[in-house]
């Protein structure tokens, strides 16, 4: 997310780009855990199971399009049936100075539209990590319809574990004319500015989340076209696979709410504060 020298801050370098953690919008109030997949989340309209993707696939409908979050590479070596590619460089803001900027409105609709998704279907995004969230970041960040879009629980690992079908050839497109309805009021709190951040740092009903790995919140491992290693001094730190099941059946899948909602609370991340993610 994370060259050329960075120039003199402007309005358009100065967000600071989250990165979308989905489990604290996932999180739910009960009180009862549930095995994965069924956790129990206050919004599981976001998440798909692989078997209701397969059923999808079979019936091939023509409102689903499926988008994998992959490298070219990963993708042709196996993936969904009907699924097109992006990738970060993808998502990226072409013409900005500093790497790793979100891509603007203009870009994104091209770049769905090359890939013939139309308003009207219902995307299916998946990776092997985490970069199908930042995908569906921009994207409701850009106002497409929330109800329109779907993670794939367990990503590529868990379809693959399941038994369910891949290809490797790439998905034909008939390329389409894309619009995106654009920033509204309801959207702007998923980005945030960094006189916003520093304001939050101040704050006790605010929390600044870092959510990085270990040995880059603690500076032994620097991002490319990153200036320095480190973290801003006097955030809350949570690596982001702490939302996520690291073995057993499910490996990959998103934990249940309520295991999430304790891994956050215990770290003062709670839902009645204001979240700041990077």
């Amino acid at each position: 997310m994370i060259g050329e020298k960075p120039k003199k801050p402007t309005k358009r370098t100065k967000p600071f780009v989250l990165v979308l953690t989905l489990g604290l919008f996932l999180m739910a109030m009960s009180q009862t855990t549930q095995a994965v997949p069924n956790g129990e989340y206050a919004h599981p309209e976001i998440i798909i199971q692989p078997g209701e993707l397969k059923a999808l696939v079979e019936k091939n409908d023509p409102n689903i399009r499926i988008i994998d979050v992959r490298e070219k590479l990963q993708y042709l070596g196996g993936h969904i049936p009907g699924a097109v590619q992006v990738w970060r460089p993808d998502m990226e803001d072409k013409n900005h100075p500093i790497p790793g900027m979100m891509a603007p409105q203009p870009q994104i609709e091209a770049l769905l539209g090359n890939l013939g998704i139309r308003e009207k279907n219902t995307l299916i995004i998946y990776s092997d990590l985490y970069d199908h969230a930042r995908l569906w970041w921009i994207l409701a960040y850009y106002g497409f319809p929330l109800k329109q879009m779907k993670l794939l629980d367990g990503g590529i690992d868990g379809w693959k574990a399941r038994g369910h079908p891949v290809e490797v050839i790439p998905a034909p497109v008939e390329k389409t004319r894309f619009k995106l309805q654009g920033e509204t009021e309801g959207r702007k709190p998923l980005l945030c500015t960094l006189p916003e951040v520093k304001s939050a740092l101040k704050k006790p009903d605010k929390v600044v989340l870092d959510v990085r790995t270990k040995k880059e919140y603690v500076g032994e491992e620097i991002k490319k076209g990153a200036t320095q290693g480190g973290r801003i001094p006097g955030v809350t730190w949570i690596e982001w696979k702490e939302a996520i099941l690291e073995e057993g059946p499910y490996k990959g899948y998103w934990k249940s709410a309520e295991e999430i909602k304790k891994t956050f609370s215990t770290k003062g991340v709670t839902p009645e504060k204001d979240v700041y993610l990077y």
